[in-house]
């Protein structure tokens, strides 16, 4: 019997030290879970973490992107900028735009001639907001288009993100051709003189940036369209004359002119390409097909003229019209860099009647010269005379001055423009239709400045 007590005793203390030994196991089994679960969680903390920073870094550059782009398209780069110009302009235009402003501060920008860098120094950045994202920008030069990378980052880390686009320039839309009449300087109507919109009242509208007190004088019985002037100066006309269709003083003063407008950009004239049509030597006579006029010339046309092609008005020469002229084509004067002369030596008289249609319809031999539509006169340094019946004239008229008296009257289907702070005057029995041709119908020969636009399916995210 003490045997058999004594083994029980045995085996009970056995099984007592098995326990505690599975006991010891899932405790460290337990253990080295808890701490896997732990190193797990802490890794996926890391992970979360670095995959928000290197978003964020993304993030940060793709606002900067936005940030180029945005000034880019504001840049200024005048028509005529040669090809070994263009980045420098581009390099000006972005100090005067971000140089001491609240994005850059004390910051600047450099340039080598290959490279524009924003801001100057590589271990800068520029500061998107509170949160830590910045970015920093290196315009590559291409010629006349740029290559914009843009680096981001997030609280400084190193984990950037790095995007690039390519920009091309492109002509900024104008809205001057808008207006029925645009001159940069004085406007006056009189007499029995009116201006009318053809079939929409808002093309007979009149545009001054002239600085003079009174930019604009209306006298005469009617302006179809509203009154813009671009400073704060006074508008006055006459007791019973209509602006914008309303008689109304108060309603007139309230709601059809309009002050301190932003003055459209006015255009730059390069008639290089069309007056290379024009190929003959004026000699006499009154049949004129794509005629040159040599300096001091000075011709009176006192018969019937007939013009088809391009007429070049080389100054300085006063050249008066006299009897009825019938034009098929476009009459130019050499760019205002190629002129001599002044308004007083450089005229365009017209006292005869005008029947004017566009290169468009000349016959299919003068070839390319067709295509170079819009344009009736296009004259810088030149002043235009109008004192007779003008009929349809198709194609603006942009010259320095602009005079219209006596009995000029007709349709223009196209644009007055003055590029000159000259006054404009529209007198006597003068009644002036226009149909203004829009932002989308610029005539050949004219042009403005440019910006630079993205080339949108050049984006791609590159290594920082």
């Amino acid at each position: 019997m003490r045997h058999s007590t004594t083994q029980k005793s045995h085996q009970k203390a056995a099984r007592r030290g098995v326990t505690a030994l599975l006991a010891m196991l899932y405790l460290t089994l337990i253990a080295s879970l808890a701490l896997g679960f732990y190193a797990t969680s802490n890794s996926s903390v890391m992970v979360t973490e670095n995959e928000k920073r290197t978003g964020m870094a993304l993030v940060a550059s793709e606002s900067g992107m936005d940030f180029m782009r945005y000034h880019l398209y504001e840049v200024t780069i005048p028509y005529g900028t040669t090809q070994s110009q263009l980045f420098g302009r581009l390099h000006s235009e972005l100090k005067t735009h971000l140089e001491n402003t609240g994005n850059l501060g004390s910051k600047t920008i450099s340039n080598d001639g290959t490279y524009i860098r924003i801001p100057a120094n590589p271990n800068d950045f520029i500061k998107l907001d509170s949160s830590g994202a910045e970015f920093r920008c290196v315009i590559e030069n291409l010629g006349q288009k740029v290559q914009v990378k843009i680096v981001g980052r997030y609280h400084g880390y190193l984990a950037n993100r790095a995007v690039q686009m390519k920009f091309d320039l492109a002509e900024k839309a104008s809205q001057i051709f808008n207006y029925g009449v645009a001159s940069r300087g004085r406007v006056s109507t009189g007499g029995s003189a009116i201006i009318k919109g053809l079939n929409d009242p808002t093309k007979g509208s009149v545009l001054s940036t002239s600085t003079d007190a009174s930019p604009v004088d209306i006298q005469g019985p009617s302006v179809s369209g509203d009154i813009s002037i671009s400073g704060g100066g006074s508008v006055s006309f006459g007791g019973n004359t209509s602006i914008g269709g309303s008689t109304n003083t108060a309603d007139i003063i309230a709601n059809h002119i309009h002050k301190n407008v932003i003055a459209p950009e006015f255009p730059t004239i390069d008639v290089n390409d069309i007056k290379a049509f024009a190929t003959s030597v004026y000699v006499g006579g009154t049949v004129l097909d794509n005629v040159i006029i040599p300096p001091n010339t000075n011709p009176t046309f006192a018969a019937d003229t007939t013009i088809t092609g391009v007429l070049l008005v080389q100054p300085p020469n006063v050249v008066t019209f006299r009897g009825n002229t019938y034009i098929k084509g476009v009459i130019v004067a050499p760019n205002a860099t190629d002129s001599i002369g002044n308004l007083s030596t450089n005229i365009l008289d017209f006292r005869g009647s005008i029947s004017a249609q566009g290169v468009e319809a000349l016959p299919d031999t003068y070839g390319e010269l067709k295509k170079l539509t819009g344009g009736f006169i296009l004259a810088p340094n030149f002043q235009a005379k109008f004192s007779g019946n003008f009929g349809n004239i198709y194609g603006s008229i942009v010259t320095d001055k602009v005079t219209m008296s006596g009995g000029a009257t007709g349709t223009i289907y196209g644009s007055i423009v003055t590029l000159k702070d000259t006054p404009m005057s529209i007198n006597g029995n003068s009644s002036l239709t226009i149909a203004s041709t829009g932002t989308m119908n610029y005539p050949a020969g004219v042009f403005f400045s440019s910006r630079y636009t993205p080339l949108a399916d050049t984006y791609e995210e590159i290594k920082p």
